[in-house]
């Protein structure tokens, strides 16, 4: 059993640079060990401004793209296969967080969530932020396996920003893994500006964080695991 657990990771790695290269593939494997040996993670900070956006392309037939109620995260939370959980419905339920969605055919194809406010530090690394007023953070974007390969995750993205609009956002915060080869080149695409890296250290309560400068000087407030004041 262990010989099979262990060809099927090289052959997910093997799959992982025919596609992204071999220095994404090295990135991946560096990050895993030291992520589990040096409790060490790293990601870029991305910024996305509404003015940045292109026009958006001509939809596929059949594809849409809208905000999910509540009712409707428990219903999709049904199938393990979206990878959502009953108790995200919560979130859409107080405001907390907006769950933005891509159907193919009224199938659920892709979603992203967007923060405003505040950041839960569970979607970001075990660090707590605290975004000015237009401002959204964007995380746990996700596309079903058979609707990957048609760029739905900028699409998403994208009108996903715009239909903050409403709500005064003007601009998108995102964290992806240094590693995340297809999520950053997927980012770039779209118009995002790297911030830079945003490193954390160290297990549970002693874990400490250094966030880009350029993300300070937007208003992006950071708080240290184990602190109650915010940075700066």
């Amino acid at each position: 059993m262990g010989g099979d657990t262990t060809d099927g990771r090289i052959e997910r790695l093997r799959s992982f640079a025919r596609r992204h290269g071999t220095a994404a593939s090295l990135r991946r494997v560096l990050g895993s060990f030291a992520r589990r040996l040096l409790f060490f993670d790293m990601s870029r900070l991305l910024w996305l401004s509404v003015e940045r956006l292109e026009a958006d392309p001509p939809d596929e037939p059949g594809l849409a793209f809208r905000f999910l109620q509540a009712d409707e995260v428990r219903r999709f939370a049904a199938d393990a296969g979206n990878h959502l959980s009953a108790e995200s419905a919560e979130q859409v339920q107080s405001e907390s967080g907006l769950c933005f969605a891509a159907f193919c055919d009224g199938q659920l194809a892709s979603y992203g969530w967007y923060a405003l406010g505040t950041v839960d530090p569970r979607h970001c690394g075990g660090v707590a932020l605290r975004l000015p007023p237009d401002v959204a953070y964007f995380y746990n974007g996700f596309t079903r396996p058979e609707f990957r390969g048609r760029q739905l995750y900028g699409r998403l993205m994208g009108r996903g920003l715009r239909a903050l609009g409403d709500r005064g956002i003007r601009s998108l915060l995102a964290s992806v893994n240094w590693t995340n080869a297809a999520a950053l080149r997927s980012s770039f695409r779209l118009g995002y500006v790297d911030l830079g890296y945003f490193v954390g250290l160290g297990p549970g309560r002693w874990r400490r964080v250094f966030p880009p400068r350029a993300a300070l000087r937007r208003g992006i407030k950071f708080q240290q695991a184990g602190r109650r004041g915010w940075c700066p």
